[in-house]
């Protein structure tokens, strides 16, 4: 008979583990996160000192999560409008697993450039948008950046609150933010 080995969780496996506890609920202890992992709080924090570097971990995943899902949905797309929306269908499905970053901050640094260049595509997207005519001449790129930021994170949040429908938020964002920014 094969003996069966005794495998350790890896690290992937408890930012996994981590990403469904704080999903289901955001306050969860790191006990909670250690349980569904499968391991002891001296392994989690073996991995993870603090509940700040789990999170800082998790927000690493979600940028990746984020930047593959961007390039794949908006790689063929013809203008930037189309690149508005493909993007937004993209993303916005992520919030099932991403909304509760909305309320947490780990003052890491490389997570905060690494954020930072995504908005930097998000307004090299204004641009091209303001370009096209799909935006009001009058109305400042930070703004609307920071909208259409802050409208995915309002849709993850709407659809983890039972809300909105996630196959109806990404078309419910794209037509706030033209329709409340269009020219």
């Amino acid at each position: 008979m094969a003996r069966k080995t005794f495998r350790a969780p890896t690290r992937a496996a408890i930012v996994d583990a981590a990403i469904e506890t704080f999903a289901a609920n955001p306050g969860a202890s790191l006990a909670e996160v250690a349980e569904r992992a499968g391991v002891g709080r001296a392994s989690l924090h073996r991995h993870f000192r603090s509940r700040a570097d789990l999170l800082t971990a998790i927000g690493h995943q979600c940028i990746d999560e984020v930047d593959a899902a961007t390039r794949a949905a908006t790689q063929d797309a013809g203008s930037a409008r189309e690149r508005l929306l493909n993007m937004l269908q993209a993303v916005i499905p992520l919030g099932d697993r991403y909304h509760f970053l909305a309320q947490e901050t780990t003052g890491d640094a490389s997570l905060q450039a690494r954020y930072e260049a995504e908005l930097q595509w998000v307004t090299d997207l204004v641009e091209a948008l303001r370009t096209e005519g799909e935006l009001a001449a009058d109305v400042p790129s930070g703004w609307v950046v920071a909208n259409i930021d802050a409208q995915i994170w309002l849709a993850w949040s709407q659809v983890a609150a039972g809300n909105l429908a996630p196959a109806h938020a990404p078309g419910l964002v794209f037509r706030t933010l033209l329709k409340g920014l269009g020219s």
